[in-house]
This record gives structure tokens, sequence and C-alpha cells, in this order.
């Protein structure tokens, strides 16, 4: 039998699901990088909401700048302000966070090369955001550098990367996403494994009924041959039908079984020839083949008996209502031609 279908169809479906799957975790995490872009661009339009603010007035010093605005912005652990003048940290998250870093350059701050490369890139007046990572954390962060009183300052808001993401309602979404991806995905693999298993099972059966119709066809040949056997052959009387005389007489003549003596008969009706039937199975053996002629007629062939030994054997069945009508001896059948004894006896075909 060809390779297991179901093998096939298994392994396939399954290798489909692994592709799938990794197509859809990819559409997922393009999902979370279009809503953090969302929250990026937000984030971009706030920094460069102070950034106006501070260029309001123009004789502000750092720590007006620092108390009066920044100062007074929301900041927690997940979400804070960064203030630098040149490689001087002026301002992080709120007042005592900023004791801690006082003294420490902005290249000590952005330590990290990603934070380092967003902080080094920033333009002039152009509000910019990039994904960094701090201590460990992944920030998106948004900034801008400016110039006011004649220094060079780079203001940024960071944004823990979790917290965009850890929202409630994004979860749920996310998670009932996930869910019904993994059951669509299951179901893909499902579904054609159970319809492979009922097609398997449906050609086990067809080659089992296959395999039984075969074998009833070959009891029906055979019953067949065997009818066919009985109706050219009458138990009753043991005699043949006068069309299996031929077969007979060719494997007599493969065999070279000589001498024969054919002879043929003619009863005057169908009863007669029962008669002359019932009695030869009292007179004759088994040497002596017997074939009904479909007109009443009857050939009688003696196998290894000679004429005149046949003739004393059918003489006493011989009567006025039985009568020889034309008899042949075979002394050998390879002087003898088949076609020629077929002929005589009208049993050519």
């Amino acid at each position: 039998m060809k390779r297991d279908i179901f093998t096939r169809v298994f392994a396939f479906t399954l290798l489909a699901a692994m592709l799938s799957g990794l197509f859809m975790h990819f559409q997922l995490y393009r999902y979370e990088q279009g809503i953090l872009d969302i929250a990026a661009a937000q984030q971009d339009g706030y920094v460069q909401l102070v950034l106006d603010q501070i260029n309001l007035k123009d004789n502000r010093d750092d720590e007006e700048i620092i108390q009066d605005i920044l100062g007074t912005l929301d900041a927690s652990s997940n979400r804070y302000w960064t203030f630098s003048r040149s490689q001087s940290m002026l301002f992080v998250k709120d007042i005592l966070e900023t004791n801690r870093y006082k003294g420490i350059s902005s290249d000590s701050f952005y330590a990290s090369e990603s934070a380092k490369e967003f902080i080094d890139g920033l333009k002039l007046n152009r509000v910019s955001h990039s994904a960094i990572k701090l201590d460990g954390k992944e920030y998106i962060a948004s900034g801008v550098a400016f110039e006011y009183n004649k220094s060079s300052y780079r203001l940024c808001l960071l944004t823990n990367r979790t917290v965009l993401l850890d929202n409630n309602v994004f979860l749920k979404a996310k998670t009932e996403l996930e869910i019904a991806l993994l059951f669509i995905l299951i179901l893909f693999i499902m579904l054609p494994a159970y319809l492979s298993i009922k097609l398997r099972d449906a050609r086990r059966k067809n080659d089992e009924q296959a395999i039984y119709t075969d074998k009833l066809n070959k009891s029906l040949m055979k019953m067949n041959k065997l009818l066919a056997d009985r109706d050219l052959h009458d138990t009753r009387t043991n005699s043949w039908r006068k069309d299996a005389a031929p077969d007979f007489l060719k494997k007599l003549w493969a065999r070279n079984a000589s001498p024969l003596y054919l002879a043929k008969l003619c009863p005057e009706s169908r009863e007669e020839r029962d008669a002359f039937l019932s009695r030869a199975e009292l007179t004759l053996d088994k040497r002596v083949l017997r074939f009904e002629d479909d007109d009443c007629g009857l050939i009688l062939v003696f196998v290894g008996i000679d004429e005149n030994n046949a003739l004393l054997s059918l003489e006493p069945l011989l009567s006025e209502t039985v009568f020889l009508q034309k008899s042949m001896a075979v002394e050998s059948t390879e002087n003898t031609e088949l076609e020629e004894i077929l002929a005589y006896f009208g049993l050519d075909r």
C-alpha cells in the first residue's frame, strides 16, 4: 500500500500550522510596534508642548525651568523626564532623584549603546523618538535638542515599554486574539487529520470490499465452471454432451491413445436413447465414452479397444430402434488426422 495518507496530511498541516503560527506571531509583533509608534507620536507631541512652554520666556535660568516647568510634571519610575545642558545632567524624574545624579555626565547616564545613539542623534528643535534600554529596562524615549540663552540643552521623556503594553484593555484584547488564533490553528490541524482518518478508513473498507468482491468473483467463476461441467455431463446416464467430444478426442490424440473405435448410433427417440444408455451402464465399461447429440443421436468412443471387441460389446445393445449409422476404427492416432474424424462425425466447430 502507499504511504499512510494520515501521516502525510498530519505532517503537512502541522508544518502549515507552524508557519501560520510564526506568521501570526510576527503580525502580533507588528501590531504591538504599531501601538508603540502611536504612543511615541503622542509622546513627541507632549515633549513639543513642554519645549514650547520653555521658550515662552527667554530669560529663565536652569533652576527656574526645573522648578516652574519640569518639577510640576507627573513622574514615576515608569515615566519620567530628563534635562541636560551640554554634558551635565540637570534634572531626572524629580528633585530627589536629581540629587542622585549631580555631577554625573549625560554620557554616564545614557550608558547603553541604544541610549547613547539616541541622545547623540537628537536634532535641533526637532522632536524624535526611539526605543532604548536603560538599567536593563526598555523605554520609548522622545527627545529634542534646543538652544536657550546661548546654551545647548537636551530634553527627553522616557516611558517604560511594558507600561504601554500592559494596559488592561489591550492585554485582554491581545489574550482573546491569541486564544482565537490558537483555536483556529488547532482546528486547522485536527480537521484535516480527522478527515484523513475517515478517508483512510473508507479506503481500507473499499480495499477490503474489493478483496471480498474478488473472492466472490473467483468463487462465482468456479461455480459457473462447475455448473458448465455439470451441464455437459449427465451423471444419471454417465454421458456427455456432444460439445465436449472434440476436447476429449484432442486429449486422446495428444496421448496417442490407440486403438480407438468410434461409432455413431441413431436411436429413434430420446426415450430409446435413454433406454440404450441405461442398458449400456450394465454392459459397457468406463473405457467407452458416451456423447449425446442434439438430434437424439449418440456417439460412442471405445478407448483402447479394437474394432472387433468394440462390435462384440456393442452388438447386444443394438435393436431395430437403435441402429449403427456410421463408425470408424483408428489403429493409430499418429497415422490418422483428427480433423477428418471430427468432420466425419460432425464434431468440427
